[in-house]
């Protein structure tokens, strides 16, 4: 069971043994709720109290192995843990889709536990998801709005717990605590935290999205158990539910969730607030696949090269969601802004458009020149002027797509600027063919051009629509070391970005 509420158990099966039963003890493990799912399903009559339903559910999504008990022991909610000085504010809530845009932004420096071995962390990516996937939001810029919180935190694997034992550290040197930032941490691990400390770390609550560890308490299939065993769990349950009980979470710093009997108690431990909202509805049958990609991400130092396609048929109409219609130029400018926000603040990021509309046209244009993507271009900041220009991209009229000719250009461009300690890559999106301008070219010709680079530079593409060449993209990516991708909805444009973001960062492993 979940080691946090060990004590409290254990306090219950000893009353147990105080009732005169003559029946054999109970082996009571503390571990954290991760180690246990990872162990899977039992083999024997058990009963586990994970901190979470989100890791019963990971277990036994079913409900086969654990069918008979779905109530709750206790609760405690994710709160965000501020060190003295920090913050500087007197705040007792925050938002956190708003602090998926300050720490974006750069405003906020936050801390998180990976959600494959840590409650709050597990809970921190749930409220991070249901925020980033506000609604109307499409589900591939959701996945970069998560992504780009993921690439700013300053520490992503620590536990909760470890980040509390770090502000303890640095309790008086406010320049570290500064850096440490912001935390999420359960309230019960925080209240135990602060009893008795003069510098307490201050919790601020979620005002938007709540989110709990629930304790539920389930229980093993019983077709095996003797006579023995099952009374004496009947007799564990019922000490679960006895008042005892219920005051001694409440004495721990647990607030009560129905499952045990009537209390003297409020219900609440002291010094926390009476009153705080209830847990948010944020089910997601897929988290678990979904918080094991977040924890494999792994921000890389990069050099970027976006190229764009600017041929005349990425003005052409399509369904942009909810029968709305658009054109692929709206679908690029919608989701601009979010994947430049998905670059580290240590990327190195250019952008370039390609097309041609007159036979003495250059087949690219240097938008923004390759720099550090926080630094300036003209006295703007580069992560802002390339979101700027993106979202204001638009084709060229009957442009041709000199996609072979930009390739190789971009290629050879970023093997003069490869730098022994960054991955350099190429990112292009493109809706057509090769062809329709003076730089069209034979494309067994272009590939051999491509083998023949001394330096290789993986090329990731996006190929938008049923009109764009997969068949080439592809024999780009296998002939780089790259990866195609393709966006045959255009509404999965976002999505597409999203995986090629993650091959880019799986590839400089």
């Amino acid at each position: 069971m979940a080691s946090e509420i060990v004590p409290v158990v254990a306090a219950a099966v000893g009353k147990m043994g105080n009732q005169g039963s003559a029946c054999s003890p109970v082996d009571l493990i503390g571990e954290e709720s991760a180690m246990t799912a990872q162990k899977g399903a039992p083999r024997a009559l058990q009963v586990w109290i994970p901190s979470s339903r989100v890791w019963l559910d990971s277990v036994d999504p079913d409900r086969r192995v654990y069918p008979v008990h779905d109530d709750y022991l206790a609760r405690s909610p994710l709160v965000l843990a501020v060190p003295a000085g920090v913050a500087g504010t007197k705040r007792s809530s925050f938002s956190w889709t708003t602090l998926l845009s300050d720490v974006a932004g750069g405003s906020v420096t936050l801390s998180m536990g990976d959600p494959s071995r840590d409650t709050a962390g597990l809970l921190s990516f749930i409220a991070v998801q249901a925020a980033a996937a506000s609604p109307g939001t499409d589900a591939g810029v959701a996945q970069l709005r998560a992504l780009a919180l993921r690439s700013r935190l300053r520490d992503a694997d620590a536990s909760a717990g470890e980040l509390l034992r770090v502000s303890v550290e640095h309790r008086d040197d406010p320049k570290a605590l500064a850096g440490l930032g912001v935390f999420p941490v359960l309230e019960q691990q925080l209240w135990r935290h602060n009893d008795g400390r003069d510098k307490p770390v201050q919790s601020l609550y979620a005002s938007d999205i709540a989110v709990d560890a629930d304790y539920p308490v389930a229980i093993a299939h019983e077709a095996s158990a003797t006579a023995v065993q099952r009374r004496l769990l009947s007799q564990f349950i019922g000490s679960l539910r006895s008042v005892d009980t219920s005051n001694a979470l409440v004495a721990a710093g647990f607030r009560l969730a129905g499952f045990g009997g009537p209390s003297p108690r409020v219900g609440v431990p002291k010094g926390l607030p009476l009153k705080i909202a209830d847990a948010t509805a944020v089910a997601d049958a897929s988290v678990g696949l979904k918080a094991a990609e977040w924890s494999r991400y792994r921000p890389e130092r990069f050099q970027v090269l976006v190229v764009i396609d600017r041929s005349g048929s990425m003005a052409a109409p399509v369904v942009v969601g909810s029968g709305r219609i658009g054109t692929k130029a709206t679908l690029l400018r919608s989701f601009g802004a979010v994947a430049t926000q998905t670059f580290t603040n240590d990327t190195e990021l250019g952008l370039w458009f390609f097309g041609a509309p007159t036979a003495k046209s250059p087949p690219t244009e240097e938008v923004v020149p390759l720099g550090p993507v926080t630094g300036t271009v003209k006295g703007e900041n580069r992560r802002q002027l390339i979101g700027r220009k993106i979202a204001g991209y638009t084709p060229i009229p009957d442009g041709g797509t000199p996609l072979y000719r930009a390739v190789l250009d971009a290629v050879s461009y970023q093997q003069t600027k490869a730098k022994p300690d960054r991955r350099t890559i190429v990112v292009v999106l493109t809706d057509g063919q090769d062809g329709n301008s003076p730089y069209a070219m034979d494309k067994a010709q272009f590939l051999k051009q491509l083998t023949q680079a001394q330096t290789p530079v993986p090329v990731f593409s996006i190929g938008i629509g049923e009109s764009a060449d997969l068949d080439t993209l592809r024999a780009i990516a296998e002939t780089t070391g790259g990866r195609a991708e393709a966006a045959q909805n255009p509404k999965d444009l976002a999505v597409a970005m999203a995986h090629i973001f993650l091959a880019a960062v799986a590839g400089a492993k």
